[in-house]
């Protein structure tokens, strides 16, 4: 059933991933051997970031993993403690946090892959959010950040048959690319495409920008 995205159901997407997170795993684990297109974008970002690598909304760590076996030392960040918990096994190390508030050091990250985690922010703290990668990217970090592409919120009462809470947003690609150009972050790659059969039928955007 359809919700309402008011304040408050944001404030639940914590207790929702925490709530899915065995139920998320067993479903997406494995979502990147369907998705080449993913791959191709993640290998590439592995081939030019510089350690270390945080995979932001890492969810039980599937981004993660492939960054890592291409040669990156890489940390997860989630919102969800149950997902970090889960990331931190396939991963070099994984923290409960906020992308909001990033609890690293100005500077001292080298890449960020922020795979579909922006869509769990209200539109309006997109900008916000893309400033905060920035401060915590060196020069010459990288940044590539997906989303799905329209222009509205969706609120859910269930989410991967659990009675819970969710929320999202989609963007535009011309959203993604003036918000990194606005945290002073030059793009490099900006695409859309069609979803893959076993997607939500929504086009996916991926925009890659590097930190001046």
């Amino acid at each position: 059933a359809v919700g309402h995205t008011g304040p408050m159901a944001w404030d639940h997407l914590r207790a929702s991933y925490d709530r899915v997170a065995d139920r998320y795993e067993e479903q997406f684990l494995d979502e990147l051997a369907a998705k080449p297109r993913d791959r191709e974008l993640l290998d590439a970002f592995a081939c030019a970031a510089a350690d270390p690598v945080l995979d932001l909304g890492c969810g039980p760590g599937q981004i993660g993993a492939h960054l890592r076996a291409a040669g990156r030392q890489v940390i997860g960040v989630d919102l969800s403690e149950q997902m970090a918990r889960r990331a931190a096994t396939r991963l070099d190390g994984a923290v409960a946090a906020d992308l909001r508030t990033l609890p690293f050091a100005t500077g001292g990250i080298g890449g960020i892959a922020a795979f579909y985690s922006v869509i769990h922010l209200p539109r309006a703290q997109l900008g916000g959010a893309v400033r905060e990668a920035r401060r915590v990217l060196g020069p010459g970090g990288r940044l590539l950040v997906t989303a799905h592409a329209g222009t509205g919120e969706v609120a859910l009462d269930e989410f991967l048959g659990a009675p819970v809470p969710f929320v999202a947003s989609s963007f535009q690609l011309d959203e993604l690319v003036e918000a990194c150009t606005a945290a002073e972050l030059d793009v490099v790659r900006a695409e859309q495409r069609p979803p893959y059969p076993d997607e939500h039928p929504t086009d996916r955007l991926a925009v890659e920008a590097v930190a001046r």
